[in-house]
């Protein structure tokens, strides 16, 4: 028999040493002479550098694919400001088939170009994610205007054109791709390009993407972008202030700055996307018109003034001088938008007027013979309770205190329908049949899921704590046979079993609280005959008790500005229409503007009443209730 023996198996990390050590005499002492073992090479970013010098396609084609792939997981490697190569060459890919568009050579464009262009866009498009690659590539006016005429090729191709090539058709889904890389380049980029004028190409060929387009995910970039373009330069306001009145024409229309350049059409089709339920496109369109609200740029129909600037565009995104549209959909959607996502009371849940409880005008009401029942969701919250909450708590649902006067009569021997007596015995055994399932599941072994049941002198004894005002009492009940003693019957005096079941708060208080009548005397001032009252007294202790629930629940709310459930849609559109109603609620003039917003937010008394706290945290404003008078 032969004896096993293992049989080394060679994988590509012994490969090598395998061969060093054959090639390198006794025993590979030699694999240390080789020249270049140990050199790890140049890094990665030197060799993408090498790569994009070199003119060789295949390593071109490496390094922009290592690129797109270091930009998605480690960008910070990527610094254009110590690489200004990187940056060239990523603008030169990216630009290449953009310049053979504009010289109509549409036939050289090739998959290799176009491949290359979107690497390099997608490069661009994470880079320019990173604070210090952002100010390089704002810097870059090449950069600027081959996306601009990106920008263009993509609005004619997508939106314009009728008769498409036949040779760019294959990179239709391309040409898609790159319009959304273009999109999110501009989203930060924007933000360096200040004091755009009215003829800026980049604004305006935004505008015509925002009337052509109805992709949400390009419609939130552009959007975002024209809002960033509508930045000034800090103490740009103050130097338009100080030009002189006789500056000429032409210069005033060089300067007129881009935010000019915004249309009825533009301003309605932002408006209409806040009636559109997305929290994206809402909280993009609010940005935008508060930037466009409060733009200190100077209108070119005004004195040089920056508040007569700022009345001039407000009335023109509420279109007061034509059909008001803009007006309506503010006054409508921004109320709603303010307590948008809040954890609100609904004012369906908040009664406006407690229902008055009408007192008793006799306490000699009939006792039922058959105690009620618990309801199953009642029952389902009450089993579960520990001993002696739960006994105490069945005892308030089930059974109600008695104030009234004990009657006198003789006590039967088998009677447990007197008005404010039940026998100790009736009352276990009503007790032990309503939770018959606990003690009957727990005979032959512990149940895990329902404590069991209070023992039965305990249960007696807990009676005078669920009822303060009752007290456990043993009756002599005379026999009819005069020579035989007398019997001994066991009551708990102060309760009687219940017409109908009462949720637990109202057991509770009704248990607990201070009893009117509790003077001995019926005749006594202090405890008025029941027959006196009038009919439909109210039971004010029951309606006061009503009222502080409400209180309690309407109170229970509190809000805050600085929270957590507070988004930035609340806290814009609290700004926008606090400014609007300081504006022009406050003229002659807005009898109009005051009842568009009196017909839409009707509500809005009612919501205020079920959560104050919006009125305390400065969500809605006090004055702004006069206009819904």
């Amino acid at each position: 028999m032969t004896t096993p023996h293992a049989v080394p198996i060679t994988v590509p990390a012994t490969k090598k040493m395998l061969m060093l050590q054959q090639n390198g005499g006794a025993n590979g002492y030699l694999q240390h002479n080789l020249i270049g073992s140990g050199f790890q090479g140049p890094d990665i970013m030197l060799r993408i550098k090498m790569c994009l010098k070199s003119g060789i396609e295949s390593e071109i084609d490496w390094a922009l694919v290592t690129l797109s792939q270091i930009s998605c997981t480690s960008p910070s490697l990527v610094n254009l400001e110590k690489s200004r190569i990187i940056g060239d060459e990523l603008i030169n890919f990216f630009k290449k088939p953009f310049q053979i568009l504009v010289e109509d050579k549409t036939m050289n464009i090739t998959p290799d170009i176009m491949s290359r262009c979107l690497d390099s866009l997608l490069t661009l498009r994470n880079l320019a994610q990173d604070l210090i690659n952002q100010q390089w590539l704002s810097q870059s006016k090449t950069l600027k205007r081959y996306l601009i005429d990106a920008m263009k090729f993509y609005i004619y191709w997508f939106y314009s054109a009728k008769d498409k090539s036949q040779s760019l058709r294959a990179y239709h889904d391309q040409f898609r791709e790159g319009l959304n890389y273009v999109i999110d380049i501009l989203d930060p980029l924007s933000c360096y390009y200040v004091d755009n004028t009215k003829n800026d190409p980049l604004f305006n060929q935004l505008l015509v993407l925002l009337n052509s387009s109805d992709d949400k995910y390009l419609l939130i970039g552009i959007i975002k972008s024209l809002t960033h373009l509508l930045f000034l330069k800090k103490g740009d306001s103050e130097s338009e202030k100080e030009k002189d009145d006789g500056e000429k024409e032409e210069n005033e229309v060089l300067t007129t700055k881009c935010i000019d350049a915004l249309e009825d059409a533009h301003l309605s089709k932002i408006l209409n996307y806040l009636l559109v339920g997305d929290n994206d496109l809402v909280f993009v369109s609010l940005s935008f018109i508060k930037e466009y609200l409060l733009s200190e740029a100077i209108h070119p129909s005004s004195n040089h003034s920056i508040s007569e600037s700022q009345s001039l565009r407000l009335a023109k995104l509420l279109q007061l001088h034509s059909s008001k549209a803009g007006a309506q959909i503010l006054m409508k959607t921004l109320p709603s938008l303010i307590i948008s996502g809040l954890p609100l009371i609904s004012p369906a849940d908040v009664s406006s007027m407690p229902a008055p409880t009408l007192s008793k005008r006799s306490q000699y009401v009939s006792v039922p013979s058959v105690l009620p029942d618990l309801s199953k969701q009642l029952y389902d919250i009450i089993v579960r309770f520990p001993e002696p909450l739960r006994a105490t708590t069945w005892l308030r649902c089930c059974y109600e205190p008695f104030s009234g006067p004990q009657t006198t009569d003789p006590h039967p021997e088998s009677s447990d329908t007197i008005p404010g007596e039940v026998t100790q015995i009736s009352l276990w055994k009503a007790y032990e049949k309503q939770f018959e399932e606990v003690w009957q599941s727990s005979k032959n072994q512990p149940n895990l899921e329902f404590p069991p049941l209070l023992p039965a002198v305990d249960f007696i004894k807990n009676v005078s704590s669920a009822f303060p005002n009752s007290e456990a009492m043993v009756v002599n009940i005379p026999s009819e046979n005069p020579d035989q003693p007398s019997k001994k019957k066991f009551i708990i005096k102060g309760i009687q079993p219940r017409q109908f079941v009462v949720n637990i708060d109202v057991g509770n208080y009704e248990a607990l609280k201070r009893n009117p009548l509790s003077s001995s005397d019926p005749n006594s001032e202090s405890n008025p005959d029941v027959f006196d009252l009038p009919v439909g007294h109210v039971d004010i202790d029951k309606f006061r008790h009503s009222i502080d629930y409400v209180n309690d629940i309407i109170l229970s709310s509190s809000l805050k500005k600085d929270s957590k459930s507070v988004s930035a849609i609340n806290l814009l559109s609290h700004d926008i229409l606090s400014y609007i109603i300081q504006v022009l609620f406050r003229r002659r003039d807005s009898k109009y503007l005051q009842d568009i917003f009196r017909v839409y937010n009707y509500w809005l008394p009612e919501m205020l009443y079920a959560n104050p706290s919006l009125l305390d945290a400065g969500f809605i404003e006090l004055d702004w209730l006069a206009f819904l008078l």
